[in-house]
């Protein structure tokens, strides 16, 4: 029994010195109850002024040439020589030739209907001075009358004067089909493919070369309801700007015509634009390139940065707090650098209008936060 007493007071003494020794910790501890200072996030912003804002319109389209043909035989023949300039890929000249048939049988056909032609006027020739003759002596016998037409030979003068007439029109088929025997370029361009050989019979219709223009290039552009309704009214006058794949500008087109229909298939505009030629131009048909177009003037709008502009499709902006706020922005143009927007009712009242230029996932609506200017 005495040892357990004696246990029992050994526990209670050293619970009693881990107490006391917890209590003195508790006292020397240096606690630092300090208020921390807090630090507001650095926003950058950028200042935007309401102002009548012009924008462009960018659309995607293909270079087309104006002309393409099939260059096709109109008369039949061996095919004897092709030119050097007229093999693949080679440009070829306006009336330059391009390829040469057989021709032997037209040049006969031709002096043929020479022949054909000389001797119907001089059947022309003698019918003539048989109407005259026969006209001299029905005035000298009958002074006072008028001949009838067989008297005098008329029919035989009219049947002589339309042989002539027809022998005139065959010299002239003759003449050309003894040209079609060379083959010429109808415009200057390009020879995308060779469809005969030397030697070859070719047959009248069928195709020799395939011929894209160099010279003239056109581009139709596809415009919906909403980019319509925002082209600039007088779009004839404004020259639209051409940029390659590169973002690089390479040339100026016209706008003709357009916007009288709507494209049966896509129910778009069309507008029809050609290529102005000039040192600078550097388009090649067939090419996939940008046309900016003028917009009519935005009243009342600002332009941004497009980085304010977030994937939700919000702008946020400083009140006059410094305080974090945002709108739901109405874009009406947009390119690779800038936006422009509407100006939006909570932007009305505010003398200065800061637009957030990099706005974070974090932000939330009322936070409070340190401005600086853009750059700085």
């Amino acid at each position: 029994m005495s040892k357990r007493i004696v246990w029992l007071s050994a526990a209670l003494v050293l619970l009693g010195t881990v107490g006391t020794y917890v209590l003195s910790l508790e006292d020397t501890s240096d606690v630092d109850i300090g208020e921390n200072e807090v630090v507001l996030p650095v926003v950058s912003y950028v200042t935007a002024q309401a102002s009548d804002n012009t924008g462009h319109i960018s659309v995607f389209a293909e270079v087309r040439p104006r002309w393409t043909a099939d260059l096709k035989a109109q008369v039949s023949g061996k095919l004897l020589s092709v030119a050097p300039q007229a093999l693949e890929g080679k440009k070829v000249s306006k009336n330059e030739p391009m390829a040469q048939l057989e021709k032997h049988t037209y040049d006969a056909q031709l002096e043929d209907a020479k022949y054909q032609q000389s001797t119907a006027e001089f059947n022309l020739k003698k019918k003539q001075n048989k109407h005259v003759l026969a006209l001299k002596n029905w005035r000298a016998v009958n002074p006072k009358e008028d001949p009838p037409e067989m008297a005098v030979h008329i029919p035989e003068l009219r049947v002589a004067e339309k042989a002539l007439e027809a022998a005139v029109q065959k010299v002239k088929v003759a003449r050309y089909d003894v040209n079609a025997t060379t083959i010429k370029a109808p415009f200057s361009g390009f020879v995308t493919k060779r469809h005969a050989s030397i030697g070859q019979s070719i047959s009248v219709g069928d195709t020799l070369f395939t011929l894209l223009d160099a010279e003239q290039l056109d581009i139709t552009v596809s415009l919906d309801q909403t980019q319509w309704n925002l082209l600039e009214k007088a779009w004839q006058e404004f020259p639209a700007k051409i940029y390659n794949a590169n973002k690089e500008l390479v040339g100026i087109a016209k706008i003709q015509r357009g916007g009288g229909f709507l494209d049966p298939k896509s129910r778009r505009y069309q507008l029809f634009l050609e290529i102005v030629k000039s040192p600078e131009t550097s388009v090649l048909p067939g090419e996939f390139v940008t046309v900016e177009l003028q917009s009519k003037t935005v009243n009342d709008s600002l332009k941004l940065p497009a980085t304010a502009l977030t994937q939700e499709g919000f702008v946020w902006f400083l009140n006059n707090k410094d305080e974090l706020q945002r709108f739901e922005a109405s874009v009406v143009f947009r390119d690779d650098t800038d936006i422009i927007v509407k100006m939006p009712n909570e932007l009305q009242d505010l003398d200065e209008k800061r637009v957030v230029q990099l706005p974070m996932a974090a932000f939330l609506p009322g936070q409070h936060v340190a401005p600086t200017p853009a750059g700085h």
